[in-house]
């Protein structure tokens, strides 16, 4: 059996099983759920699901060709990140709506274009989040309040500084690397 057909013969015996579910946790941002599958007599297993919302990620273009990148504290990592600015989805909230509010809250900035540049799971093999993933151009100042405990400082920077800080490992944030990378592959095309 080919490793495609093994893949699709367990996505399709797990779509079918046997699955009780049981929150374990109940946080603002997310849930954790714990998954029991009996998928053939015999055979149970469990898997530990982070249930996320899902988020956005833009890669927000000055008017003279630069990106707009925050450094911002992330108690998780335990040190400042060099990042794309982000969010995640309030309930009911479409994420081009996110996207827009989350441009003004972190980096003080509207869009009035907005283009998806696609999207990408963060960890599927443990969470949900999907990051939908936006080039903002044609900025204009307009700040928003931002969210309480959060501090951030912006940089401009060109797309080669940004690729190059990839290259350094300065940029850590795997939502900031497929951004930048994505949005490479719009200027440049993709070349094998």
């Amino acid at each position: 059996m080919s490793q495609e057909a093994k893949a699709d013969e367990q996505a399709k015996r797990e779509k079918t099983a046997h699955l009780e579910s049981q929150e374990v946790f109940k946080g603002k941002k997310f849930t954790v759920r714990v998954d029991t599958i009996t998928d053939r007599p015999g055979h149970t297993y469990r898997r530990e699901i982070v249930v996320h919302p899902g988020a956005v990620v833009m890669v927000p273009v000055t008017k003279d060709g630069k990106i707009l990148l925050v450094r911002q504290w992330r108690p998780a990592a335990g040190k400042v990140l060099l990042e794309l600015p982000a969010g995640t989805l309030e309930e009911g909230e479409p994420p081009l709506e996110t996207a827009g509010r989350e441009l003004q809250e972190e980096i003080g900035y509207k869009s009035n274009k907005i283009t998806p540049l696609g999207g990408f799971y963060s960890a599927p093999g443990i969470q949900t989040e999907y990051l939908h993933l936006y080039l903002a151009e044609d900025l204009e100042a307009s700040q928003l309040d931002p969210d309480e405990n959060e501090e951030l400082d912006l940089l401009e920077v060109t797309l080669e500084e940004a690729l190059a800080a990839v290259e350094r490992g300065d940029i850590e944030d795997a939502k900031s690397i497929a951004g930048l990378s994505r949005y490479y592959f719009r200027l440049h095309g993709f070349k094998n």
